[in-house]
């Protein structure tokens, strides 16, 4: 119990310091998060406090989450910042230079500064390194087809018991082929929801 206090206030202070030593630029949460819809069926029907977003970008969908967790919840948003290399939406988008100021500034513009944990790593280096645990975790950074289904594998191990892992992005060749990979290698069987996909 003193060890679980113990990370809690750790991780507090970093959290903290992250969000009170920017300059806050102008909300703009830019993104491509269409699930809303999908994601409040779930949130609906289970109890889920904690979430491990893997790839925030300028936090769009960390917003939801952190609003659908509640003021005693927490999200664990993990993103280099950087934009992913294979992705030409992200090589070109202006905002990249400024991304980690960008996405510290729109969850501050939604008062969430609280409830979102911010960890500037890489997911695997992240799956390694953290002690953490969630109730859903939504794999949405790399997506490369050995990638996302590497992130599925490291990070299902992270899901408290009757979690539930899921993603964005069906629609992609490399995520499709990923997540079934993935999928394949857990014994977990696929649902889909238009362009969301979750293991049962």
């Amino acid at each position: 119990m003193k060890r679980i206090f113990l990370i809690l206030f750790l991780h507090s202070i970093a959290w903290t310091s992250a969000y009170d030593h920017i300059k806050p630029l102008p909300f703009d949460p830019h993104g491509w998060f269409n699930n809303q819809t999908a994601l409040e069926k779930i949130f609906n029907t289970r109890e889920i406090h904690t979430v491990i977003e893997l790839g925030s970008w300028a936090g769009l969908s960390t917003i939801f989450f952190g609003q659908a967790v509640g003021p005693a919840g927490r999200v664990y948003a993990i993103d280099t910042w950087q934009g992913s290399p294979t992705e030409d939406a992200h090589k070109n988008d202006p905002r990249l230079k400024n991304l980690y100021q960008l996405f510290l500034s729109n969850i501050k513009h939604a008062e969430l500064q609280e409830i979102v944990i911010p960890f500037r790593m890489r997911t695997d280096e992240a799956a390694r390194a953290l002690d953490l645990t969630a109730d859903l975790i939504y794999v949405d950074a790399d997506h490369t087809t050995e990638q996302v289904c590497r992130d599925i594998i490291n990070w299902h191990s992270h899901l408290n018991p009757g979690g539930i892992i899921c993603g964005d992005d069906w629609d992609w060749k490399s995520v499709r082929k990923g997540v079934k990979k993935a999928a394949q290698h857990l014994h977990m069987q696929i649902e889909t929801e238009g362009n969301f996909w979750f293991f049962r």
